[in-house]
């Protein structure tokens, strides 16, 4: 059983401590919150309210085997449930900021709100194991089965307006409108399971597995599906032809394997055409009357999604264990992937309903290397393993019903991640280069003309105008420029002890990765006049074009900054705000200026991370046992210690990577993605371990 406890303002969110200016201050000269975006969070750390949640899990399971025949056939049954409950209670005050007479202002809302959930999760296993050896080379096993999985979650919650005392926040002391509320949401599972084993020799391993699955999840004639697999298994190093190898060679075993798996990862409902109920906006007699939302399209072709996967494989190891290696490749196809539908006229009205609408082909491998093995040291034993993993994959389209060839949905071809961008030409540098290059179809709406240091594109398809075509038949002058799908993703195991000390760390990172930023973090003044400047931006396109007192000014401006009056090999454009502006929207069709992906300013999101180190040390047992104490290890650990990374200095690189998702309109056409989820730590622990 377990019991948490959590506490934090209830009007204060992570985006609003990353939107705060360095220049911004928090304190008045009277010492009151100033009304700024560092007052506003103080205000809400200290008066604005505060939410607590509590959230208790308890969980068991319950185990049973009758052996029939000893050894040979048993019926065995598990019964696994878990049950959480949350109490959320949290309330808000208003709160006061700015300095001066005609400043000084209330803010936020006043009000409580309360909800209890409650989710319910059983899982029952039955099953039956049978074992048979036949003289002394042939092996049967088998096993059949049941299983059920059942979910429910229920909540209920109450929110009043017009809370009377600060002090005694509660919905039983406001007098305002008052709101209740109830979710429900429902899912299980039920299948058969089987599993046929055959070993001959030691030596030929064959192996037939299967799954008979239904879920609650899709409409009730499209519920079951048969997921059958099978594998085979050769120990070449059992073969009498090894055995003048033996000394080279502790393992030698090659696989082979297809198999299918069912996917259902979608919400409970969503072959239903629901409707929901709300308060309306507009009053009608008198009062706000009570809405019905239009329901979704919803599609027919509403099943399971099939992934098919053929591994081919070889396990190695030499020198008596301490060195092994194993390499897998392998093709896995996603039939009938569950994603939206081919787009569908405007007019309509509604988006694309979810279907099992495109297949997918997945080419990759792995490799993975270990050693492990001991020297002496001092004339005592140094024990020390390393292990390492590395591996690839690319995705692509095989099957998407998209006629008119969008690059903003799925089109077969497609590779999974790929960015379509812009192919940068420098800048330009005078105003008869802007004449003979028509631009102005991509000019941002903050930023009202093209001026020399605006970036120039490539006329890839000749006609002096730069456009961004939509279909692949016309895609002007947009060209895929890079592709955001993780490629050579290795990971670094070490460990190590000697004499009571211990050493231990992990390294992990992305080997490549393309990135398109579109943040303030890295755009700052070309996205927003007041988003601020960062260093890396000062290197943006300078020319002497001004004369008169304002070119002296400006020129003092660059001085007193430490920059040259002019530059005109820079990296950034011509500083004007807008020209990054996302508010347009994130999908290629409707992005403009440098919200369009483009060749000088795509990142490289591949990093190195130091992600654990632990160094310890256990005390000698004569120095403990005489006090009871069999074991005393002392140990300092750090996480995220450095990276390697050239997005380091804007983002976190795994955040990065970690927020980019599959969305063809969005990601897949353009490589963006928040750089921040949720503030970057380094940790550091100091613990001790005692035993008994």
């Amino acid at each position: 059983m377990t019991t948490t406890e959590r506490k934090e303002p209830s009007q204060l969110s992570l985006g609003a401590i990353y939107d705060v200016f360095p220049t911004s201050w928090n304190i008045n000269p009277d010492g009151t919150w100033a009304n700024s975006g560092a007052g506003r969070i103080g205000a809400q750390l200290t008066d604005g309210g505060e939410s607590i949640t509590e959230y208790s899990s308890l969980q068991s399971q319950f185990t049973t085997k009758i052996d029939f025949i000893k050894n040979k056939l048993s019926w065995n049954n598990d019964f696994t449930f878990r049950r959480g409950r949350q109490d959320w209670n949290w309330y808000r005050t208003k709160y006061q900021i700015g300095y001066g007479p005609g400043d000084v202002r209330e803010e936020g809302d006043n009000r409580a709100y309360r909800s209890n959930a409650i989710d319910n999760y059983y899982v029952f296993n039955s099953y039956l194991n049978f074992n048979q050896m036949v003289g002394s080379r042939h092996d049967f096993s088998a096993t059949a089965g049941f299983n059920q999985e059942h979910y429910r979650y229920n909540s209920f919650s109450a929110e009043r307006y017009n809370v009377i005392s600060a002090s005694l926040p509660t919905i039983a002391l406001a007098t305002g409108d008052q709101f209740v509320n109830e979710n429900i949401s429902e899912w299980a599972v039920r299948g058969l399971f089987y599993r046929l084993n055959y070993i001959f020799d030691e030596k030929y391993i064959v192996e037939f597995n299967g799954r008979y699955d239904g879920s609650s999840k899709f409409p009730s004639d499209k519920r079951w599906g048969f997921f059958p697999s099978a594998s085979v298994a050769w120990r070449v190093d059992e073969e009498n032809f090894m055995d003048g190898l033996s000394d080279v060679f502790s393992q030698l075993k090659l696989r082979a394997s297809v198999g299918s798996l069912g996917n259902q990862a979608i919400g409970p409902y969503d072959y239903i055409a629901t409707m929901s109920a709300y308060q309306g906006n507009y009053l009608i007699d008198g009062s706000l009357p009570l809405e019905i939302s239009s329901p979704p399209l919803v599609s027919g072709n509403f099943t399971w999604e099939k992934v098919v996967t053929t591994n081919f494989g070889v396990d190695m190891a030499f020198m008596d264990n301490r060195l092994t290696a194993s390499f897998d490749i392998y093709r896995r196809d996603t039939k009938d992937m569950l994603t939206l539908g081919k787009e569908l006229p405007n007019v309509l009205g509604a988006t694309e309903p979810r279907e099992n609408a495109a297949d997918l082909k997945t080419n990759g491998w792995e490799l993975s290397l270990g050693y492990q093995g001991e020297v002496s040291l001092a004339g005592k034993p140094l024990s020390f393993n390393l292990t390492g993993i590395l591996s690839d994959s690319r995705s692509y389209i095989t099957r998407f019903d998209n006629p008119t060839g969008s690059i903003t949905q799925y089109y077969e071809g497609m590779e999974l991640g790929q960015i379509w961008g812009l192919v940068n030409d420098g800048f330009f540098e005078s105003t008869d280069e802007i004449a003979a290059l028509d631009q102005t179809g991509i000019i941002p709406w903050g930023a009202l003309s093209i001026v020399p240091g605006w970036m120039k594109y490539k006329d890839l398809d000749g006609n002096g105008v730069i456009e961004k075509g939509l279909t692949l038949d016309d895609t002007k002058d947009l060209t895929v420029i890079g592709n955001q799908a993780p490629r050579y993703s290795f990971g670094f195991n070490f460990a190590a002890d000697w004499n009571g000390f211990d050493i231990s760390g992990l390294v992990q990172g992305i080997g490549k990765r393309d990135y398109y930023p579109l943040d303030y973090l890295y755009w700052g003044f070309y996205q927003q006049p007041y988003a601020g400047g960062y260093y890396h931006l000062f290197d943006f396109y300078r020319a002497e074009s001004e004369t008169g007192a304002d070119r002296d000014r400006h020129s003092q401006s660059y001085l007193d900054a430490g920059l040259a009056d002019q530059n005109l090999d820079a990296k950034y454009p011509h500083l004007q705000s807008w020209l990054a502006d996302r508010n347009l929207g994130e999908r290629i069709d409707q992005a403009q200026g440098l919200g369009i992906p483009q060749t000088d300013y795509l990142l490289s999101a591949a990093y190195v991370r130091l992600k654990n180190l632990t160094v310890g040390y256990t005390l000698p047992q004569a120095l403990t046992s005489g006090i009871g104490i069999s074991n005393l290890r002392i140990y300092v650990s750090g996480e995220n210690l450095m990276e390697w990374s050239a997005l380091k200095d804007y983002f976190d690189p795994e955040a990065v990577n970690d927020a980019i998702q599959y969305n063809p309109a969005v990601s897949q056409s353009r490589g963006v993605g928040k750089g921040y989820s949720y503030p970057f730590q380094r940790r550091y622990v100091v613990g001790v371990n005692i035993g008994f």
